[in-house]
Formats: structure tokens, C-alpha cells, sequence
């Protein structure tokens, strides 16, 4: 009996990012048994020693070349889109949605896939609240429209379920959080170090990852005499200049773009992981380092909150560079805290985002679009839907 098709449309490698580690986390994980899973990749050209790659002017940071190569990728995209559908046979669509331009190609993805009558779903990402928050009234009316479109939201906390809410979706709204494998979050061991080592992963949108907070606090951390070191990853060359500008390279060691299997080792040799991200949606990063069992310092934005609770993080103000350099200088003096904490995120980590217990409910939301489009399930697929669900009714 043939699988279901199901076309995953979104940013596949060799684009990086949290949406990137989602589609790969569900292209390696249990559901291709039971799925044929189908990547469409919406990628664009990267750019180039970009720092700050958020918001609407943000198409035009990579320079006018990169412009014009994005458009004619996104373009084509499109345009192959109706026809991959088709010629592949996927049985249901679900695309991956982020905030300003993602949000809206999405939006084209979703249209096409409900004129071509696949059930579709949208999975929102990104900083979400901010983009609603910064849009006029005529384009959050737009953007309301836009979430009733799928025959499911995915969102990826309790807080986004009522962000959305207040947007103009209340049904049919899947809670679904980022995970990692179940292997990721067993316990390993980390030599320990007369000077804790701290990471802190910049990429391309390092400004609203609170790069400018993390070298404050590296300068204080500088001046306190602590036994600190920083390790600095995907960290732009006009930010990694800044280092010998500002007198602190000597507490750094500066990698750039690296594969996520030598991410996830540094994570398990670091013992502090950094996010004082002045917005996010649900960062993987966060899960990956609380499953890693590092000592965690994030801001209370997106789902960090409910990421975090209870006691598996140190939660700093946004924008708050002594609030930050004060939490470290607090775990760089106190290794029991350091491990406390690790131990907490983990702990946090195995029991509500690994794949075991995430995965069910995707499939479940599959196998309900499935069934609401007339589609015969499959005998598996009867046995599941009888497992309970979270899918909001």
C-alpha cells in the first residue's frame, strides 16, 4: 500500500537556520517509514558578511547583485511550484512560514496548494508577534487572512497559539514544538575547565541575536578579570573586526559558518550557550544546547519562557547588556549553578521536546487534513488517530 506523499516546502540546504534543522529533523525521523516525504526547497542565494537580516529592508542588505539573483530564484520557485505538485503527487502540502517577506511567499505557497485542492498546513516561525506588532491595520487584516487560509497552523508554543489567536485564527491550530533526537538529550560528560567556555552562535541576523549585548558583556566581563573565555560561531568578518577594535579578542576564538554535526560538538564542549535575542519564535539552538546540557542565558521573547520553565535557564531583560554580564559572571563563579542548571535543561528537554514525544503530533495533523480531504486512511492510520491529539477543535 503506497505511503502518503507529503511535499515539505521551505528553506533546505544549503540555507541554514532553525527552519532548515526542522525540515531535516522530520526528513531523518521516524515519519519517512510511514510517509513519503517530499522536500521543496524555497532557498535563495546567501549573503554575504550580513549581520542584521531582519525586516522588510532586509532584501536589500546582501547588495543589488544578490537582489536580482534572489528575485529570479524566488521567482522560479513559483512558477515550478503547481507543476512539483503535480508531477510528484503530493497528497498534502506544508510550508514553512516565517515573519515580512517569508510570511507573504508562504502565503503564495498556501494559495497555490489549496487551488490545486491538497490539503495544505502552514507552519509559522520567526519572530511572528513583532512582525503583527510593526504592521499597519490594512496588512494585519492581510496577514489574518492569511493564517485561515491552511486547513492547519502549526504553531510552536502555547504563546504562539495565542498570538495567532488575537491575529485571527483560533481553530484548527496544532501546537507543535522544535525537538531533537531522543539521543541528543542523554547525559554526557564535559571536562571541566579552570575558564568556562561560552558560545554564542551570530549568523546572518546576529543583531537581533544580541550580538551588540554579547560584546558589552564580554568587554565587562573583560574589565572584572573573570575567567571567561567566548567561543564565537558564524560570527560576520565586520564583527569579528570588532573584536581587535574593542581590545577583546584575546577572550575569544572565532569560527565561521560550521555544519549543524559541529555545532552540536561545540555545544558539548562549551559549558555557558548565550541567546539575548531581542526576538524569536522558538529557537532549536536553545533545546539543542538545554539538551546538550550547557548552563543557559536567553531574554524572555517568543516561546523562551515556556522553553525554559521551570528553572532550566537564566532569563535576562532584552537589550540588557549589564543584566547579561551580571548572569555571567554569576555562572562563571559558580560551577554548581553552571551544572544545576545544565542538569535542569535537559531534563526539560527529554521530557517534552524530544522526537518521541513531539512526532505523534505531527502525524496525527497529517493524517486529520488526511481524512478531512475524503482521503481513505490507511489501517496505521486508524490505529493513530485514536491515540489522542492536540489539535485545537
Amino acid at each position: 500500500m503506497p505511503r502518503p506523499r507529503v511535499m515539505l516546502v521551505g528553506p533546505w540546504p544549503p540555507t541554514t537556520g532553525g527552519v532548515t534543522t526542522f525540515l531535516l529533523n522530520v526528513a531523518h525521523s521516524p515519519l519517512r517509514e510511514r510517509f513519503e516525504l517530499l522536500p521543496f526547497t524555497t532557498s535563495r542565494p546567501p549573503k554575504r558578511n550580513v549581520a542584521d537580516n531582519y525586516g522588510y529592508r532586509s532584501v536589500l542588505r546582501g547588495g543589488i547583485g544578490r537582489v536580482l539573483a534572489g528575485a529570479v530564484v524566488t521567482l522560479w520557485h513559483l512558477l515550478l511550484f503547481p507543476w512539483a505538485v503535480l508531477r510528484r503527487r503530493a497528497d498534502i502540502v506544508q510550508v514553512q512560514s516565517s515573519d515580512f517577506q517569508s510570511f507573504w511567499e508562504a502565503a503564495l505557497y498556501v494559495a497555490m496548494a489549496r487551488a490545486l485542492r491538497r490539503p495544505v498546513l502552514m507552519r509559522l516561525g520567526g519572530a511572528f508577534d513583532h512582525f503583527y506588532a510593526v504592521s499597519s491595520p490594512r496588512a494585519r487584516r492581510l496577514i489574518g487572512r492569511v493564517l485561515r487560509l491552511p486547513d492547519r497552523l502549526i504553531v510552536q508554543s502555547a504563546y504562539w497559539r495565542e498570538v495567532v489567536r488575537r491575529a485571527g485564527r483560533a481553530e484548527g491550530v496544532v501546537v507543535l514544538p522544535n525537538w531533537v533526537p531522543d539521543c541528543l538529550a542523554e547525559p554526557a560528560a564535559r571536562a571541566p575547565r579552570a575558564a568556562p567556555l561560552c558560545l554564542f552562535v551570530a549568523g546572518t541576523e546576529a543583531v537581533r541575536k544580541g550580538v551588540e549585548e554579547v560584546l558589552a558583556a564580554m568587554r565587562a566581563v573583560s574589565l572584572a578579570g573573570c575567567p571567561l573565555r567566548f567561543r564565537l560561531v558564524a560570527l560576520p568578518p565586520r564583527l569579528a573586526a570588532r573584536l581587535e577594535e574593542e581590545g577583546i579578542a584575546d577572550l575569544a576564538e572565532v569560527e565561521g559558518y560550521v555544519g549543524h554535526a559541529r555545532l552540536l560538538a561545540i555545544m558539548r564542549e562549551a559549558d555557558i550557550f548565550l541567546l539575548p535575542s531581542r526576538g524569536e519564535g522558538f529557537p532549536n539552538a536553545l533545546i539543542e544546547a538545554m539538551a546538550s546540557g550547557m548552563a543557559c542565558i536567553a531574554t524572555p521573547v517568543g516561546a523562551i519562557p515556556e522553553i525554559a520553565a521551570p528553572e532550566g535557564a537564566i532569563l535576562v531583560p532584552v537589550r540588557d547588556a549589564a543584566a547579561l554580564s551580571e548572569a555571567l559572571l554569576r555562572l562563571a563563579r559558580d560551577a554548581a549553578l553552571r551544572r544545576r542548571l545544565g542538569e535542569n535543561g535537559r531534563a526539560i528537554v527529554r521530557e517534552r521536546y524530544v522526537a518521541s514525544a513531539v512526532l505523534p503530533v505531527l502525524e496525527r495533523a497529517w493524517l486529520a487534513v488526511a481524512g478531512e480531504a475524503g482521503r481513505r486512511p490507511r489501517p496505521w492510520a486508524r490505529a493513530a488517530s485514536g491515540s489522542g491529539s492536540r489539535l485545537v477543535p
